[in-house]
């Protein structure tokens, strides 16, 4: 027995060795004989080492594009001004009451009527009597009263706009006037100047003088509210220099419509589908600086943003689908509208969840299941009194008071007041905390007499928060304050998405509306529009905005519906609440474009996107035309004068012998008919060039 245990042992021992040498000397080792098995098994190696190779670019590319896809749409949001606010504690608490006290009728009124001061405007524009262009501009007495009013509306709407954004700014409406008058004035003198020495219409005279006007409304704007005003308000000139810049995209806009529309209407119609997706990029561009200018005045960046910009766009997006004939183009620009609506609604979607699932984290009892996931700004409010700080994670200062104040009422004043007091309540005891470290002698006697002095007596929640909180009771406070920020953000974004969508619906009814009516006033034979229209076409175009109005109705629908059925949230109401406390940015706004762009193509102003300029054609060879029949009648005289058996003097022999040498202009008719020669020479060179 011994001795197998020992050759067991021995056995062991030596294969061990054997496996030992083999392992420190591979290449001694037999290799085996090479058979079919083998071959397969060194295909099957290699087409799983090939299975995981592609497999791994695939998912690195996969990674790759994720993370592209992750950059693109981060960039897409940081473009989009709608995600780059929040609304204060006090726009918050007006648009609760708003909805509490506004009736449903008065709600659509609101929405119904807007435009409709504005479109009255430019209809009784439109009813004074015009003479044709031709004529020229002394006898077109008509068209210089329009041209003037037009001017001093648009002056004025600049004026307010700037007065109701700088609190502090005092302006009378003899002042406001006075700027307009000086604005008029030097715009109608220029023009009156060129139309003088070149002739008229002057070659797009409604944006002709928009830089140079501009540069007179700063200039004017400064002298008449007084430098010592400016001196005595610290920070005033800065607020004031960005709503120049509002006005300054504003004027800029002005200048795109007719460069845009010049190559839009040379271009064939595929080029025109091309074209069209260059509106969305020139809008976000023009969006962004409005918002940056703005961003002082959170609370009104969509609705300075969206009539500052969207109202022009609508305007053009209007225009543009009813001039051309093609197909390509309006079904692009319907489609990017889809498209657009259909990322704005998921981003909606994806808020609206977010929300619903901090609302959830926070209900403690059956009632709280009932009312929670229906009321969403009862929840907010309460939630706002109880927050321990208003600054969030990402270290965003949520505002408790609107940048302009808000007329809603005294209670909801003290509702608001008592929330103030709580904010500062606690960002004092932070700071006597913080001082108590640093004085660990004092801290204990300090901390006790302060604690009575400073408890805020507005709610339990409040008093509550003097002693240690505990975990539990900090991580709710935590959720309180995420649901306000969610909510508020919420807000921000429905707001603005509510305003896009109604000019969208807005705007393009007013220009139906507007072109029914001229067509049936004696000035549409000014308007290239009008003035061939055949019987069907306005039907036509008709049809096409009516198209277009729909989806814009049932996108505003759509939003509607997913807050009511998620939060009891009237988009409607939220829009009317916008429309009517925020009149004078609105109003002004929509005075502005309307006035200025409807009126855009009447003859009278000189616009002419083919850069032929036919009517400068004609005042070239009028005073050419002119200088030769003098020539010809006083050769004739002279010649009569001869045959009649008289002599001529020495003056009449020099004369007739300067006018048959030279046969050119006179100076007076040469400076009327060089400038309308070099437009039109250049206007040829323009189009051919461009052509």
């Amino acid at each position: 027995m011994l001795s197998s245990n020992l050759n067991i042992a021995t056995n062991r021992t030596i294969a061990f060795e054997v496996l030992r040498m083999n392992h420190k000397h591979p290449a001694q080792v037999v290799p085996a004989p090479f058979t079919e098995s083998t071959s397969n098994g060194h295909s099957q190696l290699h087409n799983m080492d090939t299975n995981r190779k592609t497999e791994s670019r695939a998912a690195s590319w996969r990674k790759r594009s994720a993370q592209i896809g992750q950059s693109l749409a981060a960039g897409y949001n940081n473009l989009q001004v709608s995600h780059r606010g929040m609304y204060s504690i006090e726009r918050l608490k007006a648009f609760q009451t708003y909805c509490q006290k506004t009736s449903a009728i008065r709600a659509i009124a609101v929405c119904v009527l807007t435009p409709a001061p504005s479109l009255l405007a430019v209809i009784l524009l439109e009813c004074i009597p015009l003479r044709r262009p031709e004529e020229g501009w002394k006898v077109n007495i008509g068209f210089w009263i329009r041209f003037s009013l037009s001017r001093i509306i648009i002056a004025v709407c600049c004026t307010y706009q700037v007065k109701d954004m700088v609190e502090r700014l005092r302006i009378s409406i003899t002042q406001c006037l006075g700027i307009a008058v000086v604005v008029m004035s030097v715009y109608i003198a220029t023009l009156i100047a060129i139309a003088t020495a070149w002739g008229f219409p002057v070659p797009f005279g409604i944006v002709f003088g928009v830089g140079p006007t501009l540069a007179v409304y700063a200039i004017t704007f400064v002298l008449i509210i007084g430098r010592n005003v400016f001196k005595a308000n610290t920070g005033l000139v800065q607020e004031v220099k960005l709503q120049f810049y509002v006005l300054g995209v504003q004027g800029i806009v002005a200048f795109v419509y007719p460069a845009f529309t010049s190559v839009y209407n040379k271009a064939s119609s595929n080029q025109r589908a091309a074209l069209v997706l260059l509106l969305p990029i020139i809008k976000v561009a023009t969006k962004n600086i409005v918002a940056w200018a703005c961003s002082h005045l959170e609370d009104y960046v969509p609705v300075i943003t969206v009539f500052s910009i969207e109202v022009f766009n609508a305007l053009y997006v209007a225009t543009c689908m009813q001039s051309t004939k093609s197909t390509l183009a309006t079904s692009v620009i319907i489609a990017f509208d889809v498209v657009n609506g259909v990322l704005t609604f998921r981003s909606l979607i994806k808020r609206t969840q977010a929300i619903h699932k901090q609302m959830r984290l926070l209900m403690t009892t059956s009632a709280d299941k009932i009312h929670s996931l229906e009321e969403l700004l009862p929840k907010v409010m309460e939630a706002s009194h109880n927050l321990r700080t208003f600054r969030t994670r990402q270290g965003t200062a949520i505002r408790v008071s609107a940048p302009l104040k808000l007329r809603f009422g005294v209670e909801n004043y003290r509702v608001l007041d008592s929330i103030a007091r709580h904010l500062f309540s606690f960002e004092k005891r932070e700071a006597l905390q913080a001082t108590t470290q640093l004085n660990a002698t004092n801290s204990l006697p300090y901390q006790k007499d302060t604690k009575n002095a400073l408890t805020c007596p507005v709610t339990s929640a409040s008093q509550d928060t003097t002693n240690k909180p505990s975990k539990q009771n900090l991580h709710q406070v935590d959720q309180k304050l995420e649901l306000v920020e969610s909510t508020l953000q919420l807000l921000f974004h429905c707001e603005y998405h509510a305003l896009v969508e109604y000019v969208e619906c807005a705007v393009p009814m007013v220009f139906g509306i507007y072109s029914s009516i001229l067509c049936e006033l004696p000035s549409r034979e000014y308007y290239p529009l009008t003035k061939n229209m055949a019987p069907g076409q306005l039907k036509g175009m008709l049809a096409s905005l009516s198209v277009y109005v729909a989806l814009e109705i049932l996108s505003f629908i759509a939003m509607h519906t997913a807050l009511m059925w998620k939060f009891k949230l009237s988009a409607l109401y939220q829009l009317a609440f916008v429309l009517e406390t925020q009149t004078v940015q609105i109003q002004t706004r929509l005075f502005f474009w309307i006035v200025f762009i409807l009126q855009f193509t009447l003859e009278h102003y000189g616009v002419d996107f083919t850069f032929r300029f036919a009517w400068m054609h004609s005042s070239y060879y009028v005073a050419l035309t002119s200088v030769l029949v003098h020539q010809a009648n006083m050769n004739g005289k002279y010649v009569g004068k001869v045959a009649a058996g008289l002599e001529l003097d020495e003056r009449e022999h020099a004369h007739l012998d300067q006018h048959n040498q030279k046969k050119e202009l006179v100076p007076e008719q040469y400076t009327h008919a060089y400038p309308a020669l070099l437009i039109t020479t250049s206007g040829h060179w323009l189009q051919q060039t461009t052509g």
